[in-house]
């Protein structure tokens, strides 16, 4: 067994490290609340609570709920872009996109309280133009991200890439959310088919 005896005090955090864990238990507490209580509902006070800190703590590392909120947003596109890349990257030569559609009904069917929080919020955001904006970049940068995992079908053209993630989000997006609200109609082959019908072999090498 591992002994914590004669070891001397516990090393202390540099001022950039305990910066980063204050931030890092402030969005894990801003994600609890957000779940609990919706968008609207949540408070930073009750945020700050939650995280054992004080509200001027917060404010010292976020200027308040709606940056909490795209905080939260944009780790969670990362780590969803991260697993497509690493899925694209094993299923070099499968056309019928299998792993990658099971993702994505995994995805539809356990991501739901994330999906209608980010509907709150962009219910919240129509009313705010610079809101509507930093969702609008978020939402290029993604496109544009798997833009450059995907094959360009009309090769010559620079903005193809660009246009086919448009319409490939914009179709599985709505898969995800008829599977979230009627499972059976959607099952997780009907997402490889849209990619397949999409990218008909041999356009698709593994995002080569």
């Amino acid at each position: 067994m591992w002994s914590t005896h004669d070891m001397g005090p516990p090393l202390r955090l540099t001022r950039a490290a305990a910066k980063a864990r204050t931030r890092e238990l402030l969005l894990a507490a801003a994600a609890q609340v957000f779940a609990e209580h919706g968008y609207a509902g949540a408070s930073v006070d009750e945020i700050a609570a939650q995280a054992g800190y004080t509200i001027g703590a917060l404010y010292s590392h976020f200027s308040g709920k709606d940056e909490l909120f795209l905080t939260l947003f944009d780790l969670h596109a990362a780590g969803h872009l991260r697993d497509i890349e690493e899925i694209i990257r094993q299923c070099t030569g499968d056309p019928d996109f299998t792993a990658l559609g099971d993702y994505l009904a995994t995805l539809a069917d356990n991501d739901s309280c994330r999906w209608a929080l980010e509907s709150e919020f962009r219910r919240h955001a129509m009313t705010r133009p610079e809101l509507m904006a930093r969702l609008a970049e978020r939402r290029a940068a993604g496109q544009t991200a798997i833009a450059g995992l995907m094959p360009c079908r009309r090769p010559g053209t620079a903005q193809c890439a660009e246009d086919d993630a448009a319409l490939v989000i914009t179709q599985l997006e709505g898969l995800i959310l008829q599977r979230r609200l009627n499972p059976a109609s959607v099952p997780p082959g009907l997402f490889a088919e849209a990619l397949r019908r999409f990218f008909p072999p041999p356009t698709w090498a593994g995002g080569g």
